[in-house]
């Protein structure tokens, strides 16, 4: 925090609070939209479905980089 005044706290609190109750009411919204969609297109209720599930480990999702060129020696390979 920039400085420790009370009221400055007190404001960024506030406004904190006010964002927080924003993103949940249009999380609401959008749950309640599919939710009510879903009978009729069932692909919108599984595509939300899988975007919440559990992606695979981080380590099957490396990509990797040679340095030198050579892909023969996994010392020279960096991961992203």
């Amino acid at each position: 925090m920039e400085t420790r005044d009370n009221k400055i706290f007190k404001k960024y609190k506030a406004a904190r609070n006010t964002v927080r109750r924003e993103i949940q009411k249009e999380i609401k919204r959008d749950q309640h939209e599919i939710a009510s969609q879903c009978k009729h297109n069932p692909k919108i209720f599984w595509k939300h479905i899988n975007s919440k599930r559990q992606r695979k480990s981080p380590s099957d999702q490396l990509k990797s980089i040679d340095v030198d060129g050579s892909s023969s020696s996994s010392s020279s390979r960096i991961f992203i």
